[in-house]
């Protein structure tokens, strides 16, 4: 059973909103450090199952917010639920369900972050820190599809809502203001680099890019530069598409070549040098049995950056063939490691301060409702003495010269009556001890001995700042 099939039928979820005091950050999935392709790419949630999926991962009861990021490299679920250890059972048994029975036993999410850390990751996944090529563009927009698509099912909420426009303003920052930045790659260019690690010069090849994605368009580009390929071929179920890229402003447009027939792909694999494969299909489109129909021993490397994976592994065994996939890009980004360490020092600052920001946003949205009522309840005492005041005024009573002393005096004894009688009246010494220190903190009273204020003007100073507060 797929997720398609999984939430197809499960009616649009209601608008879930965790107060501060029940909302746990978690992350829970697979990414590219720990599974290999072979098992992420069974976890891939296409686009088109994203919002069958999410309003899936609504009806659980402990998940008050969520949103999946779905790419070649990870499928994470963020979540903001009420219990830590039921909700991330829940999600667990969300993965479980896209499974097939039989898959059960090996392919669960093996790995899960909990509060501050699901920030720290998704921050670092969005600045490319966290990429199998390392400061890849491509996953801002990644990142800002699942926000997209976590909005549009309404299932994200104020937290995770604020955690991914933060996490995109801290890649936009990590892009624009360090050397990382200015020197991102994509797994397209890590593709066609291991591409002339294995071929050589690419001037005289035929590269066949099967694929109209992004992906694709980013390889066809590669390889119309100069020093790119004699033939780029390219080749979709959709020949709009490519019609649609072919009329950009391309370097070197007379190289492409477009009409040819999707049904032809086996023929044209066999009949280039080089081909990329990058498409969204669920299935493999080059397959061993159909290539050799075809083939006459001559030497083709073939570069798999789908994933899930498109050409049958099982080709890499036939003469002439040179077959990679997406995980075989670690052999070329992970040459100069001493100057990628370099190149991350300045972004790992970014992505802290950015940290630092968004947990001084949580605190504020922890205080607010306690700040707001704090507010309501001394404007209920301001209101209720003016009303007495004005009452008197109407009452044709003449103002005494100290009334104004003994209101500001009334309002003082109101606002602290209740803090006071509270804190004189708790038993416990611990509780007692925390509560004074925490006023202490809050009205800044040390400050105010230190400099040798008398009583008078402390209670004064406490009362003004209470009423302002």
């Amino acid at each position: 059973m797929n997720l398609s099939e999984s939430y197809q039928n499960t009616p649009p979820p209601g608008r879930h909103r965790a107060e501060p005091s029940d909302a746990h950050l978690v992350v829970m999935g697979i990414y590219y450090h720990s599974t290999p392709l072979f098992v992420r790419e069974k976890f891939v949630i296409p686009e088109s199952c994203i919002g069958h999926a999410l309003r899936g991962l609504a009806q659980m009861p402990h998940l008050k917010e969520a949103a999946i990021l779905s790419t070649c490299n990870r499928t994470e679920v963020y979540a903001v639920v009420s219990d830590v250890q039921a909700g991330l059972r829940e999600i667990e048994s969300f993965f479980l369900s896209s499974q097939k029975i039989a898959d059960h036993d090996a392919l669960k999410p093996n790995f899960r972050l909990l509060r501050d850390d699901v920030a720290l990751h998704l921050f670092r996944v969005a600045s490319g820190l966290d990429s199998l090529v390392l400061g890849e563009g491509q996953i801002m927009s990644q990142v800002k599809t699942a926000q997209r698509q976590a909005q549009e099912a309404h299932t994200a909420g104020p937290l995770l809502g604020q955690l991914f426009q933060a996490a995109l303003a801290c890649g936009k920052r990590v892009r624009s203001e360090t050397t990382l930045g200015r020197r991102a790659v994509s797994v397209s260019s890590a593709a066609i680099e291991l591409a002339r690690e294995i071929i050589g010069p690419l001037a005289d090849t035929t590269a066949l890019v099967i694929g109209a994605g992004q992906m694709s368009q980013i390889c066809a580009k590669h390889l119309l530069a100069d020093n790119g390929a004699k033939t780029v071929v390219m080749l979709n179920r959709s020949e709009e598409r490519l019609a649609q890229f072919a009329s950009n402003n391309l370097p070197n447009k007379e190289k492409i070549k477009l009409g040819l027939s999707f049904d032809e792909r086996h023929q044209l694999v066999a009949a280039s040098d080089l081909v990329v494969v990058s498409t969204s299909a669920p299935n493999l489109l080059i397959t061993k049995k159909e290539y050799e129909k075809y083939t006459r021993g001559r030497k083709v490397c073939i570069i798999d950056i789908s994933v899930p994976r498109n050409v049958d592994p099982e080709l890499a065994n036939v003469p002439g063939v040179t077959l990679f996939h997406a995980d075989d890009l670690v052999q070329v980004v992970n040459k100069n490691l001493a100057e990628r360490e370099a190149l991350t020092c300045e972004a790992e600052k970014i992505v802290f301060d950015s940290l630092s920001e968004f947990h001084a946003w949580e605190r504020s949205l922890l205080v607010a409702p306690t700040i707001t009522d704090l507010r309501k309840k001394i404007e209920a005492i301001r209101t209720e003495h003016l009303v007495k005041h004005e009452r008197k005024q109407d009452a044709g009573e003449t103002p005494r010269k100290d009334e104004f002393e003994e209101l500001s005096r009334a309002l003082i004894n109101q606002i602290l009556h209740h803090p006071t009688t509270q804190l004189k009246s708790t038993s416990d010494y611990l509780s007692l001890k925390r509560q004074a220190e925490a006023l202490r903190t809050l009205f800044n009273l040390d400050i105010l001995v230190q400099e040798g204020c008398p009583a008078r003007s402390m209670q004064n100073n406490v009362g003004t700042l209470a009423t302002n507060t």
